[in-house]
């Protein structure tokens, strides 16, 4: 029976271990666009953190300013769900082809453990969120 017990508890530990090495390796960044004029035009929004963009780590349980926008492969231009007027946004694709889920409100080019959205907001805007890692959102 003690044997038994060590197993169990030796298991339980190297399942928690692997749990948690990938939720610390997991992260998103989200950018904040807000329409710039009447043609679809978009200008970056400063997080409220204070860089370019916000990251969240740890399942967003810690979220900080991250100054890297990343260089954008693709300008995509959406019709907007709320406002019904176009938006272009650039976004940045990794190579590779996606599955492509959508809602009402947001559009997400999955690549498996990597997935790029936008997701619309009610006044306008647009928020570009890049998300990989374990235990990533589907």
């Amino acid at each position: 029976m003690r044997a038994c017990n060590q197993w169990i508890t030796a298991l339980t530990a190297t399942a928690l271990v692997i749990l948690f090495q990938g939720m610390v390796g997991a992260g998103q960044l989200r950018y904040h666009f807000v329409p710039a004029n009447s043609y679809g035009v978009t200008a970056l929004k400063p997080a409220e953190t204070g860089g370019a963009g916000e990251k969240a780590l740890l399942m967003g349980l810690v979220r900080e300013a991250d100054d890297r926008l990343p260089r954008p492969t693709h300008y995509v231009t959406f019709r907007h769900p709320y406002t019904l007027a176009p938006v272009t946004v650039p976004m940045t694709f990794p190579p590779g082809t996606p599955r492509l889920e959508h809602t009402p409100t947001r559009i997400i080019y999955n690549y498996g453990s990597y997935a790029v959205e936008a997701r619309f907001q009610p006044d306008g805007s647009v928020d570009v969120i890049y998300d990989t890692g374990f235990l990533r959102r589907p």
